[in-house]
């Protein structure tokens, strides 16, 4: 009887042995896809893969909102047994209702790991509808090219103003300490007789701009009917900027968790 048990526990402790063996022998470890749902955001990893010193994964980053998100992956860490590992990666900026993704890519102690966290962290909100700025009439043809809209100051690059089509190019540079948001939509076109027409490019999406960097927007209107009242290329024109240029205070939201576990079918 006490050889029965004690070759039991032999072979168990072999068993324990050759498991463990087994784990310490894995090259490379592949781990199952997240996929997450939060308030602002959907989030999904893929082709998430480690070796003894490296991993690294597809992140992507589905914006449930009207307005901007950024995403500063050098706030986020990585959880190990043996400590936390910081993450640093270029910022991710996702439109409205948009998506976008990126890979990150971390060099750690030991990454041979079966499971570990990732702390989301890093995420900002911007909203579209923050301070507006005034900007004043801009005459076309224009008196002069450059005009101040706030913190912003824009420059005339090109005018196309032909008998079916106005077409007027700037570039725009923000000098504020928050966020700034372009809404091209928002711009129209004044007539001589008091109509207005709404930008061609009213669909486009908006344009988030950080400070001391330059954005290019275009505004484009085709005319309508109504014989030389409305060739354009004779009448007077004035852009109405209305509530175009506005900055924002980004606001963080809350950490998200993503568990990272083996997926035992793809490492073995």
């Amino acid at each position: 009887m006490k050889k029965n048990i004690f070759l039991i526990l032999v072979l168990a402790s072999a068993f324990t042995t050759l498991e463990a063996q087994k784990e310490k022998n894995y090259k490379e470890i592949f781990y199952k896809n997240i996929s997450g749902e939060f308030d602002d955001m959907t989030v999904t990893t893929n082709n998430g893969w480690s070796d003894k010193e490296f991993t690294k994964f597809k992140l992507k980053i589905e914006n449930k909102t009207g307005d901007f998100l950024i995403y500063k992956p050098n706030e986020s860490v990585i959880k190990l047994a043996s400590g936390d590992v910081k993450v640093a990666e270029k910022q991710l900026e996702i439109y409205p209702f948009d998506s976008d993704f990126r890979i990150v890519n971390v060099l750690g102690p030991n990454f041979l790991v079966k499971n570990y966290t990732y702390v989301l962290s890093g995420v900002y909100k911007v909203s579209t509808n923050g301070e507006v700025f005034k900007a004043e009439d801009f005459p076309l043809p224009a008196v002069q090219n450059e005009f101040t809209a706030g913190k912003f100051v824009c420059t005339m690059s090109s005018l196309t103003k032909e008998t079916d089509k106005t077409e007027v190019k700037f570039e725009c540079r923000y000098t504020g300490d928050k966020v700034g948001v372009i809404m091209p939509s928002k711009a129209a076109l004044l007539l001589p007789d008091g109509s207005e027409m709404a930008n061609e490019k009213s669909k486009s999406k908006p344009i988030m701009i950080t400070k001391g960097k330059t954005e290019k927007i275009t505004l484009k209107w085709n005319r309508m009917d109504g014989g030389k009242a409305t060739d354009m290329q004779k009448i007077k024109l004035i852009i109405l900027w209305r509530g175009t240029f506005t900055e924002a205070e980004p606001v963080k939201l809350k950490d998200e968790i993503l568990e990272f576990q083996i997926d035992d079918a793809l490492s073995k």
